[in-house]
């Protein structure tokens, strides 16, 4: 039975590189993998010292808040024998938390940094994975199937609840005896303001402000560097998001644009390149909300409903009816509300929603006028070219050569 058991733990650790061991109480490892494992103190071990025998499969997390699971075998109180998975944790490793579980398992010299190495080359998991590996153990071991949420919903509710809480209140201890606050916040609301007003000027003005005057203090979002500054590049972007579509940015463009940021930031692996990302990203959201040039305080719903409506649709033949039939109103209310707020007529709208469009595929694709005039759904391509060269003084031809050149 040794044996079998060995031979599961030995394919479990291939093909998961997550620490596992057999483990029979109180205090005797028999097998582990990394054998490192093995050289946890025998004298009052993590193990020992934290395993209850509550449930059959459990779990339990140590001050240091390393995950542990164990599996008794055969599922019997008289035979003490357990798998045990672990150490494991959610996320990337900080110094201060090898060094805290170190000493919690009484490892010095060789041992420690064997065990170090270990820890840095374990793969993360997040908690609900760490769970149903233990479910999984059980199941193969055991032969008995495992319900995570109803077998380990109260305990990992308290247990996940109280590791935060313990993180949290350290922190802030820390952070407070340090005189370390975050500071983002008004320099945050300034530039989804800027974003929100399409205010290229003053957005410029207050990054560069910002870069003179004072440190911006984020926390820490990562112990690994590039990664926090990724991290810290997605939260930006999701703000950014928010503030366009407040603007008046049509939802699936700001949507989409957003992903398309948060690719590019994935194939980014220079802390340095992000600066510059990050500028790009924030001048790409207030630009296109600028282009919109839309009233938005005051705007009502209904109206902000046809503003999306049409933005998201320069492909269709809208009409003022398609708008009133959306909301769900007469031609007539919703046509004099839209020029009462907005100061211009559901036409002129879509016609401007399809012409920022074009402007848009002449700068960034090599498509055919043809091909542009059809998308746009103009009766035909002279008829476009009218249009445009009425709005823009210059013909479309004309305004993509002009953007090659710059």
């Amino acid at each position: 039975m040794i044996t079998d058991i060995i031979d599961f733990c030995q394919q479990f650790y291939a093909s998961t590189f997550i620490p596992i061991l057999y483990f029979h109480w109180p205090h005797e490892i028999q097998w582990s993998c990394p054998s490192v494992l093995k050289e946890m103190s025998t004298q009052n071990t993590v193990m020992e010292e934290k395993i209850k025998f509550h449930k059959n499969p459990d779990y339990f997390i140590t001050d240091s808040y390393t995950y542990f699971g164990f599996v008794n075998i055969d599922a019997s109180p008289s035979k003490m024998d357990f798998i045990i998975l672990g150490p494991v944790y959610s996320t990337p490793l900080s110094e201060e938390t090898i060094r805290s579980f170190l000493r919690e398992c009484r490892l010095a010299g060789e041992n420690a940094e064997e065990m170090r190495n270990v820890l840095l080359n374990s793969p993360n998991i997040t908690f609900h994975q760490f769970l149903s590996m233990i479910s999984f153990i059980q199941l193969c071991i055991n032969g008995e199937k495992t319900d995570i949420e109803s077998h380990f919903s109260t305990r990992m509710n308290a247990s996940v609840q109280d590791t935060i809480s313990r993180r949290y209140s350290s922190r802030l201890y820390d952070n407070r005896e340090n005189a370390e606050y975050h500071n983002t916040w008004e320099f945050e609301q300034t530039l989804m303001d800027c974003i929100s007003h399409g205010d290229i000027p003053r957005l410029q003005k207050t990054i560069q402000s910002q870069q003179k005057e004072f440190p911006i203090k984020s926390g820490i979002l990562s112990h690994n560097v590039l990664q926090h500054t990724r991290n810290l590049f997605i939260v930006t972007v999701t703000l950014a998001t928010r503030a366009a579509v407040s603007g008046g940015l049509d939802t699936q463009q700001a949507y989409q644009l957003s992903d398309l940021y948060i690719r590019e930031c994935e194939n980014t692996q220079s802390v340095d390149s992000f600066e510059s990302l990050t500028y790009t990203m924030l001048v790409d959201f207030t630009t296109r909300v600028g282009n919109r040039k839309l009233p938005i305080e005051g705007m009502s719903k209904e109206v902000f409903q046809c503003v999306q409506y049409i933005s998201r649709r320069p492909n269709v033949p809208v009409t003022v009816d398609d708008v009133a039939a959306f909301i769900g109103k007469s031609r007539s209310y919703i046509t004099r509300k839209f020029k009462q707020e907005l100061g211009f007529d559901i036409s002129s709208f879509i016609m401007r929603c399809k012409l920022e469009e074009a402007k848009s595929l002449l700068t960034f694709t090599d498509k055919p006028l043809s091909e542009i005039s059809s998308y746009l759904c103009f009766s035909s391509q002279s008829y476009f070219q009218n249009v445009f060269k009425k709005k823009y003084g210059m013909t479309p031809l004309q305004y993509r050569n002009r953007n090659i050149e710059l």
